[in-house]
């Protein structure tokens, strides 16, 4: 529904200065409850500004808005022509998600701007939502704009204060970094905090979602929506004060974006909420993206999976047959015929419905170290020792399936024209989901030893659109790992199920791995955009050492905190990454059997940035519940009571706890077992070792 109301106010300011009479046009829009106010300003000069404010506190200050385009400044000389504004507020319903019913309630503001000189036209429309502020720019149809180019946009983030700060490093090709916290004005400071060497022109820049703390009772976080046509966002340190400015991903030439008109930017997104747990519930980067594309939505599903990955990376079994990375290979080959099917036999017997193959296809054998190269695989020809389509067969017998996986190496321009052929292959074989890697350079050519994209700008941004639907014409679900990041596009197209774009489980066993803090700041980071695939599930956290490095390698959690990334690390298709093996006889394993990947709901009970995290979902169709809890490198008693569980209802509660001696860098695998009988009136406390969790399910008893 829509109607039409006064909710915005335009006032036109005189101001008595020393040497002139300075006119402002002031516009503001509230949030329906009146708490989030955005200001826009026209000053005498025609620049463009907005402020933000949440109640009474301001946090964001005068910050400009506007773009350069390659033949025209579109920066000074406004009017304002006319404003549209409205209210709507309606609501609708989910393929899956953390919830089956999304409300979106919004005010919303349209201005339409003539440049006085050149007379171009530019739109910007506002909405301000319960949940944060929006905003996005729209280019109309006109005579004297056609086809341009973005040069530079002008949107500022002009915070009030130095507030503290999550981030990580932005350089337009990589998102699995790790987060920081810091005031602003040190965001992106290369000689303070690390940062990937060889990057070090890019500094002073940040990735999206990036959260801050404005004091104990207000936290935000920008970001973007509608992301499908357009460069990616970063956020640049002026090293003006605690300035952040819009920095596009550029094409190699230079452009920014290219487009032609009509045409419409994305969102640009300022979650705001009273507490941090209240970013997490927000609806608002999906809400901000157009309703499903699909009519039949039959075929999209939401499940676990297991799989030949793990082990490549823990250094048991090679992705290829004969040379790894340049240099011979001295362990099997893990995607062979025979070691698919045991995967297979075990998933079928445990009730998991995909099993993920990696390393299947030719090609492997060609990768160079630095995981480029150009025309190496064809993605349809098996190895020596694989038969696709004979383990695609013993999947169909088993009731179980495979989950192709697609590693592109970035050769879009193989790639992308081989996807029609690809995905009906796909379909085919019986497949209902592929995993698509986007390691590398984007289109590296070997011999000229260039590349020709970043992986965030608007080529590849147009890429991963015309994939998931491409995938959809043969009702197959993605997975992207190295992708562009998430920005709620899921709500359009539902068969893209998770992204990784994260510092994710993999890196635990190469490299230093993630701290601690890692898990309780990707909610509030990262997982805002959309959906991950971090691969949780891992039991054997003591990895030992490889021929390569002196340096054993490690799981840095406890069991417990593995099994509650299920709910705080949110995708409808997680991963339960570990070796079989070490899932035989673990009585952990039954939460990962038993936990859902599909809500009616989802609420947050406390929550604060890299300390801790819980939440619970409600399993959709029925009256069970979900709890995830996690700790950073303390242990924590935290309070709750149950008042989420269904009124006059009985449950019982399986709780898988942290054993008393556990700690994640001494004893990370011991953990208890219990279970009672509550019901929606009782309290718990959840006891978590240091870098712990606590997972629960909560089961009605009928």
């Amino acid at each position: 529904m829509t109607k039409y109301i006064s909710i915005i106010s335009i006032l036109i300011i005189f101001i008595s200065c020393t040497s002139k009479t300075e006119k402002r046009i002031i516009t503001n829009l509230q949030s329906p409850d009146q708490q989030n106010k955005f200001s826009f300003v026209v000053d005498s000069s025609g620049v463009l500004f907005y402020n933000v404010q949440h109640n009474d506190v301001e946090f964001i200050k005068k910050s400009a808005l506007g773009f350069e385009l390659q033949k025209h400044s579109l920066k000074n000389n406004f009017k304002i022509l006319s404003s549209e504004e409205s209210t709507h507020d309606t609501q609708w319903k989910t393929v899956w998600g953390q919830r089956e019913t999304v409300r979106d309630y919004y005010n919303e503001l349209t201005l339409h701007l003539k440049q006085k000189e050149t007379n171009l036209l530019l739109d910007v429309v506002v909405r301000a939502y319960n949940d944060g502020i929006a905003f996005r720019y729209v280019f109309p149809k006109q005579e004297n704009l056609k086809d341009f180019i973005i040069m530079d946009e002008l949107t500022e983030f002009d915070f009030v204060d130095d507030y503290k700060a999550w981030w990580n490093f932005a350089d337009y090709d990589n998102y699995e970094k790790e987060y920081y916290n810091s005031p602003i004005s040190k965001i992106g400071d290369s000689i303070q905090f690390w940062r990937r060497p060889g990057k070090e022109e890019r500094a002073n820049m940040a990735n999206t979602p990036t959260t801050i703390e404005v004091n104990d009772n207000l936290v935000i976080s920008i970001h973007e929506a509608d992301l499908t046509d357009y460069a990616g966002m970063n956020l640049l340190n002026t090293l003006d004060n605690s300035k952040l400015k819009a920095h596009l991903t550029p094409w190699l030439n230079g452009d920014l974006v290219r487009a032609k008109t009509p045409f419409q930017s994305p969102w640009r997104t300022i979650q705001i909420s009273e507490n941090a747990g209240g970013l997490v519930e927000s609806d608002m980067i999906m809400n901000l993206n157009p309703p499903n594309a699909y009519e039949d939505t039959s075929w999209i599903e939401t499940y676990k999976y297991i799989g030949i990955w793990w082990e490549l990376h823990i250094g048991k079994t090679a992705w290829a047959e004969k040379t790894q990375f340049g240099r011979p290979i001295t362990k099997p080959h893990g995607a062979n015929t025979k070691n698919a099917k045991y995967h297979i036999d075990f998933a079928a017997k445990h009730g998991i419905s995909d099993v993920l193959i990696e390393g299947w296809d030719k090609g492997w054998d060609d990768m160079e170290g630095s995981w480029t190269g150009y025309g190496i695989f064809d993605w349809k020809t098996s190895t020596d020792d694989f038969n696709i389509e004979e383990v695609c067969h013993y999947t169909k017998e088993k009731g179980v399936r495979m989950m192709m996986y697609h590693e592109t190496i970035s050769d879009i321009d193989h790639y992308e024209p081989a996807m029609d052929e690809l995905y009906k292959m796909c379909s085919d074989l019986g497949i209902k989901t592929i995993k698509v890697g986007y390691t590398g350079d984007v289109n590296y050519d070997t011999e000229k030893k260039t590349y020709k994209q970043h992986h965030h700008g608007q080529y590849m941004v147009r890429h991963y659109k015309k994939m998931v639907q491409k995938a959809a014409e043969y009702k197959l679900m993605i997975v992207n790992h190295e992708p562009i990041k998430f920005t709620g596009e899921q709500r359009t197209y539902p068969n893209l199920m998770a992204r990784e774009g994260v510092r994710g489980q993999e890196y635990n066993a190469w490299s230093k791995g993630n701290q601690p803090e890692h898990g309780v700041v990707l909610p509030f980071t990262r997982i805002l955009g959309g959906p991950i695939d971090y691969t949780p599930g891992v039991f054997k956290m003591f990895l030992g050492k490889r021929d390569w490095s002196e340096v054993p390698f490690r799981v840095k959690t406890t069991i417990c905190k593995q099994l509650a990334y299920y709910l705080t690390m949110y995708s409808p298709m997680p991963m339960a990454a570990d070796l079989p093996e070490n899932y035989e006889g673990n009585a952990a394993f039954q939460f990962i059997k038993d936990v859902p990947t599909d809500w009616s709901n989802s609420k947050v009970l406390n929550g604060k940035i890299g300390d801790y995290y819980t939440v619970v979902r409600q399993e959709k169709g029925t009256d069970n519940w979900y709890l995830g809890s996690i700790s950073d490198e303390n242990g924590r008693n935290l309070d709750i009571d149950l008042s989420f569980l269904s009124k006059d209802k009985t449950y019982e509660a399986t709780i898988y706890a942290d054993a008393e001696d556990a700690h994640w860098l001494e004893n990370p695998e011991i953990f208890e077992v219990t279970k009672k009988q509550v019901t929606s009136k009782n309290k718990m406390t959840l006891k978590l070792a240091p870098g712990g969790g606590q997972a629960i399910a909560f089961k009605e008893i009928k």
